[in-house]
């Protein structure tokens, strides 16, 4: 241990409260007063008196030192208090309380020493008195004296707590515990052995009548006794058995509920059946009557509906959907207001999703006709409807929707004029595919068509040598030019405008260049129009001639009228300009000669009075009036009159015509249709499908009907009548006599194989009985098997089920072989091993046992995980880890020491090099040391000592 006392500096000031100790002893002479000295003399006195104090401690702490380490405690504890008295004396509270604590440790190793010479005494006598009782408790445990052994465990472990030795008398109380242990396995054990013989013999009388039960098909009894065999073997630790039989016990209680719950299901399914769909009707009725009642704002009778639901689903037993509608009628009655308020709000947005419902479907049908821009605004103003009633993701996908129409609208004009040309390039390629066009396109020399497009582009056409080519653009020559918008072109090439020159003389289409090349390119680029289209062309041709003959009618009606000629017109005239002008109708004797009025002459008076002048027919009827009657016959009626009566013969003939092909086509289309129809029915017939060549039969009848064809239809009629009629009689008949054949077949078949199968097992039976008396049991197992499925070949059921039984017991009976030579194999094995490891287990226990005794931690590790291993080896677990915990714990007292040893040996050579350098006046080479030291201490956990050797750093560092 350092010096705590070492001198300062010669230059170092004195301590403000450090006094000058007084004499201890006084002699008369000392009392009498002395001259005043001054402060010089003073300071140098106290100085001197510091100095020699400090060489004094010094001294004493050399002195207590060896003290110390001789063991001299009570000299060493006087020498340290003689050393906290002179600290105090010079004012160093540290120094004091360092030597205070040192006192104390040594009178706590005093204590000590005390003790240990007192247990030093009687150390020999305990230590021979365990040594014996260890020796007797070692040839117990091998004579098998379990109850003896215990109590000298329990002694040892007494002995060693007298002796201090903890740890050994933990590991006598261990083994005590261990024994005792130990002895209640090997009676368990002896026990269990005993039980297992007797439950074998019964478990295998119980699989016997169980075998039976299946025999005769008692599934219940069966299932009972295989899980009586179950337990059995839980009881006996075979878990895998006790598994299988468990399995079999199941697999019979499935089979035994089956049929159970078959008849029983049976019986109860069409009654539940019935019940249940009375239920479900009623609770559909009573959720479609909430549902009506919802939409129509009637809460209360809603929430009656759903309290009805949920009663009939409560007798279906569906409970929780009960709660459900429960839950909704409490909720519509407990917020009945808000949802009044809710259903007025839904009101109007029903209203505008209507009315948004009827421009999506507006926006659809601009899509499908791709005009992308007006269905863009129809988007748009559906926007503003969705923000109205609250729906902001609907307005903003509609204005997504409206940005798409925008954008495709752009493209649909950059690919339009592209379209625009395939499309030309499909009529060219229909029409030169006809020989006639194509030998005339042919023969023209080269020729150019400009196509234009008005609301897109422009492409040029190119006729050479029987080919068309098409180019984009518009060339600087051409022949001849067409122009329209793309719908009127599209119309105009696909035949769709049955009157051409119409079209042209109303601007849809526009034509120019020479009349002869315009009349060849517009026989290549124009398809002749379809049946359908001619056929409207003539419906609406009906329809103008009804309307000349209409008009005609009425011209002759208006130039006839007689009233036209009287003075009444010119009255009603100015009684229509009086009316118009604001007036009223005042006199009563106009009133009175209008009622004079005969009723033609009436009618006359309002339509004059009410037609205003500026509207169609007033115009026209004006016009009529101012013309004369020769001037109208002559231009108006006699021209129409011609007119239509050419126009009535021709579209007559034409139509009688048309009329005629189309008949004759589809008469006979009908008839092959008719034929197709038949052969499917005879094909239906020949192959057993009755009710099909029925359907079709009547099918045919009434295609003949339609075709006037009596005969026919009566034949089809009669042949459907017959086949509905039969259809079932047929089936039937036919399934009869399918299965009639097939038993025939069989029964011929079986004649003529029985011998065979039987010979040949008679012989599979032979080979099974010598197998069985060679101990073959898995080779007679599978001859019986063989037998068994040759006896269900035969039609011998019983004798089946008996083979198939020997078969069963055989298989059996070799595993129970297989697995006996198994087990004894195996205890031969595990004998021989548990020996070998039990010599092996003791030798080790032997040599960790002295090297524990000698405290050589790093054997008695290395022995006890060596005795861990034997003994998880011989399957004692228990001892297994606890040998491997008193390893562990060897192994960290051997780490303890070692690194304990290398830290006190450490900290020694700092504490010497600190004395060292501070002898040497280094003070803070000593203070780096001291600081080591401390961090030393705290690693040794010796948290006091390490904060003296920081203090006495500290003071060193305030040193120069």
């Amino acid at each position: 241990m350092s010096d705590p006392g070492e001198e300062k500096p010669e230059n170092e000031e004195p301590e403000p409260e450090t006094k000058t100790p007084e004499p201890e002893t006084k002699t008369p002479k000392d009392e009498e007063p002395e001259p005043e000295k001054s402060e010089e003399e003073k300071r140098k006195e106290l100085e001197k008196r510091r100095k020699e104090l400090e060489e004094t401690r010094k001294n004493l702490v050399k002195n207590a030192e060896e003290h110390e380490s001789n063991g001299n405690f009570s000299e060493a504890i006087r020498i340290y208090t003689q050393l906290a008295r002179i600290s105090e004396e010079l004012g160093e509270k540290d120094r004091v309380r360092i030597f205070e604590d040192k006192t104390k440790e040594l009178r706590q190793k005093e204590t000590v020493s005390i003790k240990a010479a007192e247990l030093e005494k009687r150390k020999e006598e305990l230590d021979v008195q365990r040594d014996s009782l260890m020796e007797q408790a070692e040839l117990d445990m091998a004579q098998g004296k379990f109850d003896a052994a215990i109590d000298k465990f329990k002694k040892i472990a007494q002995i060693s707590t007298e002796l201090g030795e903890a740890e050994v008398a933990d590991e006598y109380q261990t083994r005590a515990k261990e024994t005792t242990e130990k002895k209640a396995e090997l009676t368990r054990r002896f026990e269990f052995e005993k039980k297992v013989k007797t439950l074998e013999v019964q478990r295998r009388e119980i699989l016997r009548r169980a075998e039976e039960a299946v025999a005769r098909e008692d599934y219940l009894s069966a299932s009972e006794l295989y899980e009586q065999a179950s337990a059995m073997s839980s009881v006996m630790a075979q878990e895998e058995r006790a598994e299988i039989f468990l399995e079999r016990s199941k697999e019979m209680r499935e089979i035994y509920e089956d049929i159970r719950r078959r008849e029983e299901e049976e019986r109860a399914r069409a009654e539940m059946e019935r019940l249940r769909i009375d239920l479900e009707d009623q609770r559909a009725k009573s959720l479609t009557i909430a549902e009506e009642a919802l939409e129509k704002g009637k809460f209360s009778k809603a929430a009656k509906s759903y309290e009805d639901a949920a009663k009939f689903s409560l007798d279906l037993g569906e409970k929780q959907v009960a709660t459900g509608f429960t839950a909704q009628a409490r909720d519509i009655r407990e917020k009945e207001p808000e949802l009044r308020k809710e259903f007025r709000e839904e009101k109007r947005r029903v209203k505008i999703r209507k009315k948004r419902g009827h421009l999506l479907k507006k926006a659809d049908a601009f899509l499908e006709r791709e005009e992308y821009l007006d269905a863009s605004g129809v988007f748009l103003r559906c926007a503003e409807l969705s923000k109205d009633a609250g729906e902001t993701d609907r307005a903003k996908e509609f204005t997504l929707r409206a940005d798409e129409c925008r954008t495709k609208e752009k493209e649909k004009r950059d690919e339009l004029l592209d379209r625009v040309a395939k499309a030309l390039r499909a009529v060219i390629t229909l029409r030169l595919m006809e020989p006639e066009i194509a030998s005339e396109v042919f023969s023209w020399e080269e020729l150019t068509a400009v196509v234009k497009v008005w609301d897109i582009g422009s492409c040029t056409i190119t006729f050479k040598e029987g080919e068309a080519t098409i180019t984009r653009g518009e060339a600087a020559k051409s022949n001849m030019k067409i122009e329209g918008t793309s719908e009127n072109l599209m119309k105009f090439s696909s035949g769709r405008f049955n009157h051409a020159t119409w079209a042209k003389y109303m601007g849809k289409v526009r034509t120019k260049g020479a009349k002869n090349s315009v009349n060849k390119i517009e026989k290549i680029l124009k398809l002749p129009p379809l049946e359908r289209d001619l056929e409207k062309v003539y419906n609406y041709t009906a329809l103008f001639l009804a309307g000349g003959v209409i008009a005609l009618l009425l011209i002759v009606f208006l130039v006839l009228n007689p009233f036209r000629t009287t003075g009444l017109f010119e009255w009603i005239k100015g009684f229509m300009n009086t009316v118009r002008a604001g007036t009223t109708i005042d006199n009563i004797e106009t009133l009175l000669l209008f009622s004079e009025l005969s009723d033609k002459e009436q009618a006359l008076f309002l339509w004059n009075t009410f037609i205003n002048k500026n509207d169609l027919v007033g115009i026209l009827y004006s016009v009529i009036n101012l013309l004369s009657a020769p001037v109208i016959l002559l231009v108006i009626y006699l021209p129409g009159a011609m007119l239509t009566a050419i126009l009535i013969p021709y579209y007559g003939f034409k139509r009688i015509r048309f009329e005629g092909v189309k008949k004759r086509k589809t008469k006979e289309r009908k008839r092959i249709v008719r034929r197709a129809i038949v052969t499917h029915a005879e094909k239906a017939y020949k192959s057993g499908r009755f009710t099909e060549a029925s359907r079709l039969w009547q099918k045919a009848a009434l295609i003949s009907v339609e075709l006037a064809d009596e005969d026919r239809a009566a034949e089809y009629a009669v042949r459907a009548h017959a086949l509905k009629g039969k259809t079932a009689e047929l089936k039937k008949k036919l399934k009869i006599e399918h299965r009639k054949d097939l038993e025939e077949k069989m029964r011929k078949e079986m004649a003529s194989r029985r011998s065979t199968l039987e010979a040949e097992r008679k012989k599979i039976l032979d080979e099974a009985a010598l197998a069985e008396d060679d101990g073959r049991l898995l080779d007679a197992s599978r001859h019986y098997k063989l037998a068994s499925q040759l006896s269900l070949e035969i039609g011998e059921k019983e004798k089946a089920r008996d083979f198939s039984n020997k078969a069963k017991e055989a298989k059996r009976r070799e595993a129970d072989l297989r697995k006996r030579s198994k087990i004894e194999k195996q205890r031969i094995v595990a004998a021989d091993r548990i020996e070998k490891f039990n010599a092996q287990l003791k030798e080790a226990l032997e040599i960790a046992e002295v090297a524990k005794g000698e405290e050589r931690w790093d054997d008695g590790s290395k022995y006890y995980n060596i005795a861990a291993k034997y003994a998880k080896e011989m399957g004692e677990i228990d001892r297994s880890k606890a040998f491997k915990a008193e390893a562990d714990k060897l192994a960290k007292k051997a780490e303890l020491e070692g690194k304990r040893a290398s830290l006190e040996e450490a900290r020694r050579k700092a504490i010497i090099d600190a004395e060292a350098a501070s002898a040497d006046g280094n003070y803070q080479v000593a203070a780096r040391h001291y600081e080591e030291a401390s961090k030393l201490s705290m690693e040794l956990g010796e948290k006091e000592i390490a904060e003296g050797f920081k203090a006495t750093a500290a003071e060193l560092r305030k040193r120069k």
